[in-house]
């Protein structure tokens, strides 16, 4: 259950979506009830709009809206470890390569379809095979998935895999028959699932609304819905919730969360698990040369951003693998634009430097600061603003070259998140190929558990951060939403998920 899972997490949201044309016509008039004193829908202004619904397909940061409607296998609970509380409900490693997992049972998806361990497997089979399967890199090592009843999938892997309940709290269950008649862009536009909530309409390029599910297996929602909406400059989210437009405006930077503060809102502020960070492309020029990609490295200064761009509001952060906010990395590389501007030289490198716009607080001003600090040890910066969508898949289709900034979201609390997802080969980032950091990666997994595992994950992002510099940590955000007057239970964790649930005005 939703709030099961997000109970003692009030944190800040992650921003979502590609960024499109402002979407705000739908925001204000009807509240969604007839009686001011009865439950209300609740207004929601995201930064964008999700790019996608489709949970097999769709990045993360959209799970804001999918996420009141499907819902994950497992759960975690406060501390970001998996719990016993969801769809699934039990779980047991019978050897090193055998995992059994137990379904709740008579629980059903919107639709009728029985969410089963059929569907599960389903699920499971296809977040492994699809081609537009975002999470596919994870799933490489299973073997076999089978439902030996309806209550009882069997998963298989190839190899030992520690992690496989971690990776489960990340993957959303999908009806089969529907999702298989519909399509990934047909589910996108009617998602259907086991939530609290049910799809109810969507207006493009303004508003997508849902409704409560009168059938939820767990607790009912205290309000009649959500309407989400979208703005995409931050001054206007504001203004939108000082006239009480919406109820909850996410992502505001430190300037609109300080006006906020003084025109008497609620400002909610938490640093986030969401780390930017500037991946360096080692497959093409310039950075496959390793004196380049060092240079980059020691040029940027990220507690200048912290300071500089973010007022502090921020947490600098010099590592990949340290996935929990408030860890650092054991090794780590430290500012010397000196010794940066040596190892350029005067060879005058261009470099492409990639950015989403308006997808992460002032992401333009971060991109901006890191491209004068390579034009000051001898790089020729080129800016390359791009909505989040088109960024995704150039990067999955390896169609990109230089500096690209993206958010590093660890959706399972596990460093294998990054460390397959990024490092390896066969990654969704392919940036930095390397036979060792595949077979650091591969050993960390099969270690017993996580604990044996951490150290290998410390020795492989010293390895491909720190010697190798295919990537610059630069900062996880201090992220801010503010809420309307009378606003209370938004609940976020920390995982990328929200929970209203308990939402009220």
């Amino acid at each position: 259950m939703i709030r099961k899972r997000l109970a003692l997490w009030r944190l800040p949201a992650i921003a979502v979506g590609a960024a499109v044309a402002i979407g705000v016509a739908g925001c204000g008039g009807d509240s969604g009830t007839d009686e001011a004193s009865g439950p209300a829908k609740i207004r929601v202004l995201l930064n964008a709009q999700p790019a996608t619904l489709d949970p097999i397909a769709g990045a993360r940061s959209a799970q804001v809206v999918w996420a009141t409607m499907i819902e994950p296998l497992i759960n975690t609970d406060s501390s970001l470890e998996p719990e016993r509380t969801g769809l699934i409900t039990d779980w047991k490693r019978s050897s090193s390569t055998k995992w059994t997992f137990t379904v709740r049972s008579g629980v059903k998806f919107s639709n009728g379809e029985p969410a089963d361990a059929a569907a599960v497997a389903n699920t499971l089979k296809l977040t492994r095979d699809s081609k537009t399967s975002i999470l596919k890199p994870y799933f490489a090592n299973v073997a076999s998935i089978e439902a030996t009843d309806d209550a009882t999938v069997e998963v298989k892997t190839k190899r030992p895999q520690y992690d496989l309940p971690y990776l489960l709290t990340t993957v959303y269950l999908v009806p089969p028959k529907y999702y298989e008649e519909k399509g990934p862009e047909g589910f996108s536009a009617a998602p259907v699932g086991t939530g609290p909530y049910v799809f109810e309409e969507a207006k493009p390029g303004r508003e997508i609304s849902v409704k409560v599910n009168p059938d939820y297996w767990g607790d009912k929602p205290k309000n009649t819905g959500i309407t989400f909406t979208w703005a995409t400059e931050a001054s206007q989210r504001l203004a939108l919730l000082q006239s009480k437009s919406v109820d909850v405006a996410l992502d505001l930077p430190p300037t609109q969360a300080e006006q906020a503060r003084k025109a008497g809102l609620q400002v909610v502020e938490t640093e986030s698990a969401m780390k930017i960070t500037a991946f360096l492309d080692a497959t093409k020029p310039p950075f496959n040369k390793a004196e380049l990609r060092e240079a980059a490295a020691l040029a940027i200064n990220r507690d200048e951003i912290v300071q500089g761009i973010f007022n502090g509001k921020a947490a600098a952060d010099a590592g990949v693998l340290n996935v929990k906010p408030g860890t650092q990395p054991v090794d780590k590389v430290t500012p010397d634009p000196a010794k940066a501007k040596e190892l350029v030289g005067s060879s005058s490198p261009s470099v492409n430097l990639t950015y989403p716009a308006a997808q992460y607080t002032n992401i333009k001003e971060v991109a901006e600061s890191i491209g004068a600090s390579l034009e000051g040890v001898g790089f020729k910066v080129k800016y390359r603003s791009v909505d989040y969508g088109t960024l995704v898949k150039e990067v999955a289709g390896r169609q990109i070259d230089g500096m690209y900034l993206l958010a590093a979201v660890p959706n399972a609390a596990i460093p294998d998140f990054f460390a397959t997802g990024f490092m390896k080969t066969a990654s969704i980032t392919g940036n930095c190929p390397d036979p060792k950091i595949d077979g650091l990666v591969d050993k960390a997994r099969e270690q017993k558990d996580a604990t044996a595992a951490q150290q290998v994950y410390d020795e492989l992002n010293t390895l491909a951060v720190v010697d190798k510099h295919c990537y610059v940590p630069l900062y996880r955000q201090l992220y801010a939403y503010g809420t309307g007057e009378g606003v209370q239970g938004v609940v976020y964790g920390p995982l990328n998920t929200f929970d209203f649930t308990e939402a009220t005005r």
